[in-house]
């Protein structure tokens, strides 16, 4: 369920990339800096998510597999 959100946001950061031309075209030197910030802050929050995302994946198959191993008591 988790990777629902994340292509969620991955989406949102390819449509902002999309649009960026746009913005450079029409939109006010403050506006086009501000376009920036957030979409740098969408692609590094993707990409943060991605890596904690990957983390808890390993860390749930590294109990799973400490789980299955015979003659280990906690």
């Amino acid at each position: 369920m988790r990777l629902v959100w994340l292509a969620a946001l991955a989406v949102l950061a390819v449509v902002m990339a999309v649009l960026t031309p746009y913005v450079f075209r029409h939109e006010s030197v403050s506006q086009t800096v501000g376009w920036c910030v957030m979409l740098a802050c969408t692609v590094i929050g993707v990409g943060l998510l991605v890596r904690v995302e990957l983390l808890i994946r390993a860390l749930d198959h590294r109990s799973a597999g400490e789980a299955d191993r015979p003659g280990r008591q906690p």
